[in-house]
């Protein structure tokens, strides 16, 4: 109990912004500022710490910091989350129904509280690829989505516990998900015995504020350090 206490403490980013200088809210984007009175999936103290942790990432000013306010804010819209119904229309393989029960699975766990891009990558890697893996940067034609989808995947590996339960639930349906330093995103099968990481429930709350503090610094902060050929 006194470990899980002071991990409390130690992830709630809800204090350490208290004790931190914060942009206002007028600062941020509109989507940030309108996000309170619009519709989401997000219950109100979430919406809240949220837009909190988006108020100190503004006012450190970091490279393409307003981009990444607005990639990040937008992908929190429920236009943007995967329509199932559809989605179990287009099913032509094996591996494309597990995929597709496997978020569906996150997704009942984890909701709106996780950008889109939570469950979109593993959706377009299997749906809209033929070698089930996905080249962000290489193009050149769509920086901004692949640096939305590059941010969130640091985002969720990088919270080590969001990042084994993400792995984890891929597991139970045969599936593997792998993220290379090249930005390179592939989903396979596997033979791996499947394993089950539960979240902590009383800590969950917090692991969800870092992953999304940690999605806005991948987006923004690595900007000054990524070469130009990886479309930063």
């Amino acid at each position: 109990m006194y470990l899980n206490q002071k991990t409390k403490e130690y992830a709630d980013i809800t204090r350490i912004i208290r004790s931190k200088p914060a942009a206002p809210v007028t600062a941020l984007p509109a989507v940030w500022q309108e996000m309170h009175s619009n519709v989401t999936g997000l219950s109100d103290k979430v919406k809240k710490d949220y837009v909190e942790a988006a108020q100190l990432f503004r006012y450190h000013a970091t490279p393409l910091s307003m981009e990444a306010l607005s990639a990040l804010g937008k992908d929190f819209a429920l236009s943007r989350y995967p329509d199932f119904v559809a989605l179990e229309s287009l099913v032509q393989t094996d591996i494309q129904a597990r995929v597709l029960k496997a978020t569906q699975q996150l997704f009942a766990e984890f909701g709106y509280t996780v950008p889109a891009s939570f469950y979109n990558v593993l959706l377009e890697i299997t749906f809209e690829t033929e070698t089930l893996s996905m080249d962000l940067f290489q193009k050149g034609c769509d920086v901004m989505h692949d640096r939305l989808v590059d941010a969130v995947v640091h985002a969720l590996l990088l919270v080590t516990p969001i990042g084994l339960r993400f792995m984890s639930v891929l597991s139970q349906f045969n599936l593997k998900f792998t993220h290379i330093m090249d930005c390179g995103c592939k989903v396979s099968n596997t033979q791996d015995a499947p394993f089950d990481i539960a979240l902590d429930e009383e800590l969950k709350p917090a692991y969800l504020q870092n992953m999304l503090a940690a999605a806005f610094e991948q987006y923004g902060v690595n900007a000054t350090t990524s070469a130009t050929q990886r479309g930063f």
